[in-house]
């Protein structure tokens, strides 16, 4: 019976113990989070580098680090102010329509021919609700621009920590880089037990985490890389704005992409532009909505089995609740839940 309090006892000391670690480090999870996903990304490039310098694990971890500042993290720190640049400017388009009335609105379309006698055919067939119609769109534009103000002062704040973050975000990575293995390995130790069984366990949750982040966020990356290239010869406005939502768009099941670049096509009809909305349509038809159908057998080698859907809602709560690191955050826990539920099937027959 002591036997069995004591155990007890311990049980309660090591969960309050571990409970204050986890608070202790709760500041930096952002951070861990971070480098462990960049280390999931680059290790086995890593692992190619250590290789080729015998087994210099330092060394290895410094060269791919300064690798991935040179050729990933400061071109991205770019192109995210261009992105928050051209959001502001998005939203400063918008304010207008807050203030002018429609008449004047419509009257600016005369420069877009197409446009112009489209609305106003429209506006022929509304003319007797045309003052409620334009209370109820300056309501919604008001409280479009206040939400997006809002989110652009998280941005703001993000953007001042980046760099801090950024510092303490490479140094965790260059240490899991050199322990990565060694930490993984002290963790099979810990789940209980045949190491033939937890092997093949570890090899399904890494399977499952290779095919969201490899097969979903890294093909939905190159649509969005892919969609930037082409907004950008065209020179259509807040093309970045529009790259990234062509990103978000890509891991929908049924439209995808189509959901973003067949509006802009629309657009380039609409404002005269037929040579460049026939551009972009075949090069989106045949080259951006493609990358899903030979690009993400050929990076994972196979289906994961998860459905488009469900990483889309994970990208979206990811999103929702972690900012711009739900982007991967959301689909890793995805891919979490799905291997604890394959767990329960392999140790738990039916």
């Amino acid at each position: 019976m002591f036997k069995y309090l004591d155990n007890w006892i311990l049980l309660i000391l090591v969960s309050i113990v571990l409970g204050l670690f986890v608070y202790l480090l709760s500041p930096l999870f952002y951070i861990f989070c971070w480098a462990a996903i960049l280390a999931f990304f680059i290790y086995p490039l890593y692992k190619r580098i250590n290789l080729k310098l015998k087994n210099h694990k330092r060394i290895s971890a410094i060269i791919v680090i300064i690798g991935l500042l040179v050729f990933i993290i400061v071109p991205f720190g770019f192109v995210l102010f261009n992105f928050y640049s051209q959001i502001l400017s998005f939203l400063k388009s918008l304010e207008p329509l807050t203030q002018k009335d429609l008449k004047e609105f419509i009257e600016d379309l005369k420069q877009y021919p197409h446009i112009y006698v489209l609305v106003s055919k429209i506006i022929d067939q509304i003319q007797p609700y045309i003052p409620q119609i334009q209370e109820k769109v300056a309501q919604f534009i008001s409280i479009l621009l206040q939400s997006s103000l809002e989110y652009l002062k998280s941005f703001i704040k993000f953007l001042f920590s980046f760099a801090f973050q950024m510092a303490f975000t490479l140094i965790t990575l260059y240490y899991l880089l050199v322990d990565g293995e060694k930490f993984v390995n002290e963790t099979i130790k810990l789940i209980p037990g045949e190491r033939e069984e937890k092997e093949k366990i570890l090899q399904r949750v890494s399977f499952i985490l290779k095919g969201v982040l490899y097969g979903n966020i890294l093909t939905a990356l190159i649509q969005g890389f892919l969609a930037f290239f082409m907004y950008f010869i065209l020179g259509i406005p807040q093309y970045l704005l529009w790259a990234f939502l062509t990103t978000i768009a890509s891991f929908l099941p049924i439209f995808g992409t189509g959901l973003i670049w067949l509006p802009l096509t629309i657009y380039l009809l609409l404002v005269g532009s037929y040579i460049k909305a026939l551009i972009l349509l075949i090069y989106s038809v045949l080259i951006i909505a493609q990358v899903d159908n030979f690009l993400k057998p050929l990076l994972i080698g196979g289906r994961t089995g998860i459905h488009n859907l469900l990483v889309f809602f994970s990208v979206l709560g990811g999103l929702a609740k972690f900012g711009l690191l739900g982007l991967f955050l959301g689909p890793v826990i995805l891919g979490l839940v799905i291997s604890i539920i394959e767990i329960y099937k392999i140790k738990i027959p039916h």
